[in-house]
């Protein structure tokens, strides 16, 4: 719910394109945005006491709200999912999210390409890259979200 409230004017810009979003509301969708990003510092503080399913969702949240330590902390700690071989949901996932790290327009865009032809529902080509890449990441975390059962922390 944080990263949908975080990204839905990305979102429905990459929904509507190249229409204004019939139902967007500048104002309430960035208080929405600047209450989900005040919380992530206290939410990514407990990653390691939280279960591989709100792992990956606070690494989605990471790459919504980047910053010079969150990223960096990051990429390591998403390398413990790399059980998970590419074509699977969870693998795809992380994979994608590594991407969105690197903070390469180019690389985002490929990734983001790659993956909607062969797997998810894509957006028109002139979306903004960072729209287009945070439809397919809430595709995705919604997906791989319900995959997963909340297991102890550790395993």
């Amino acid at each position: 719910m944080l990263f949908s409230a975080a990204t839905v004017a990305e979102r429905h810009l990459s929904e509507t394109w190249p229409a204004t979003p019939q139902h967007a509301d500048p104002d309430s969708e960035a208080r929405a945005r600047s209450a989900v990003q005040a919380q992530v510092p206290g939410l990514l503080a407990r990653w390691s006491a939280e279960c591989p399913a709100v792992r990956l969702a606070l690494a989605g949240l990471a790459v919504v709200f980047p910053t010079d330590r969150t990223l960096p902390a990051l990429i390591p700690q998403l390398r413990t999912f790399t059980q998970h071989p590419q074509g699977t949901d969870i693998g795809d996932y992380v994979r994608f999210v590594l991407v969105l790290a690197t903070q390469d327009d180019d690389r985002i865009l490929a990734a983001t390409e790659k993956l909607t032809d062969a797997y998810w529902m894509g957006t028109a080509r002139g979306v903004p890259t960072r729209a287009r890449a945070l439809h397919l990441l809430g595709q995705m975390q919604t997906k791989v979200g319900i995959g997963l059962t909340r297991a102890p922390a550790g395993q």
